[in-house]
């Protein structure tokens, strides 16, 4: 595809956005590293700031359009987060504000639905029509793909098997209701685990905690085994509600995979109600699967086929 159409891209954290450009194959040219404030406006002013930094380092090139995958549900209708547990950025027009920033179309989308939407563009699938994904980074998204279409449902929410209540007497999530899938299977419950394991150890990132367990550290593999005993637990619903071909991960999982897939498979398949499960699969590139994620939904927005099943084109 052409080499000089570009977008302008991000994977949006509670605490920090990766933005990256992307040529129309998926190429990553450029990254950077922005961190965020908790006030939105502040926050969509940086990843502006950040944004033209990138822009001006391939004069000559255009770019198509911007896409942000972020860690909340986004209604299709009007481009803007109906559901953001780990993020106060309701009420706010994120893409009308960063679009008169950067004077550039806009298009948000939960993670897990960039991430299987990229799957589809890229063509990663093998032609299996009923996957769902499952992004794991603070906080646990999934998308659904059923008979070849991704489903959004209401608003946008299909799919927030993240916050279905798992155990009444949990941890307070974000979504202000305890107990959800999302507070034992996300990076945030492993950090959990492993402070509980190492109190005297202070606050450490999720690459931090990977890196420990990966050198053999024994509370660092307790607190991804735990994670990961979560995590298969929790696709027992998954698999009963939709029973998928194929469960995809991507986030911070897919950077411990090898420790993880065994652990999770079998608490997975120890509550299945047939024989033979779906497959168990890793997008296999940590954060670089978010940001092509929020590249295919500018792909997939700016086609024709999104406009022919939303109506007419948004402005």
């Amino acid at each position: 595809m052409n080499d000089d159409l570009l977008m302008l891209v991000a994977d949006v954290r509670p605490t920090q956005a990766v933005l990256a450009v992307v040529d129309l194959n998926g190429r990553f040219l450029s990254r950077l590293l922005v961190p965020l404030a908790s006030s939105v406006k502040s926050s969509v002013e940086a990843i502006a700031v950040g944004m033209n930094q990138l822009r001006s380092q391939h004069p000559g090139k255009s770019f198509e359009g911007v896409g942000l995958s972020v860690p909340g549900r986004v209604d299709p209708q009007t481009n803007r987060l109906v559901l953001v547990p780990n993020l106060k950025w309701i009420d706010y027009d994120i893409s009308g504000e960063l679009s008169k920033k950067l004077k550039l179309r806009v298009e948000l989308e939960n993670d897990a639905n960039a991430c299987l939407l990229s799957e589809l563009w890229f063509g990663h699938l093998d032609g299996m029509r009923d996957v769902v994904l499952i992004a794991i980074s603070e906080g646990l998204g999934t998308s659904v793909l059923a008979g070849g279409r991704l489903i959004t449902g209401r608003n946008g929410l299909a799919g927030e098997f993240g916050h279905v209540c798992v155990d009444a007497n949990g941890p307070l999530c974000g979504c202000g209701k305890h107990g959800c899938w999302e507070m034992f299977a996300s990076s945030s419950a492993a950090l959990r685990y492993y402070s509980e394991l190492r109190p005297e150890s202070g606050k450490i990132t999720m690459n931090e905690l990977i890196t420990l367990a990966l050198n053999q550290d024994e509370a660092a593999l307790g607190a991804l085994h735990r994670q990961a005993e979560a995590i298969g637990r929790g696709l027992r619903m998954v698999d009963a509600a939709l029973s998928p071909e194929a469960i995809l991960f991507a986030g911070d999982v897919t950077m411990f995979w090898n420790i993880a897939r065994e652990i999770i498979e079998r608490e997975c398949t120890a509550g299945l109600l047939t024989k033979g499960g779906p497959r168990l699969m890793s997008t296999g590139d940590g954060e670089l699967a978010l940001l092509r994620g929020a590249a295919a939904v500018v792909l997939q927005r700016h086609s024709g086929y999104y406009r022919s099943a939303h109506g007419k084109q948004r402005k």
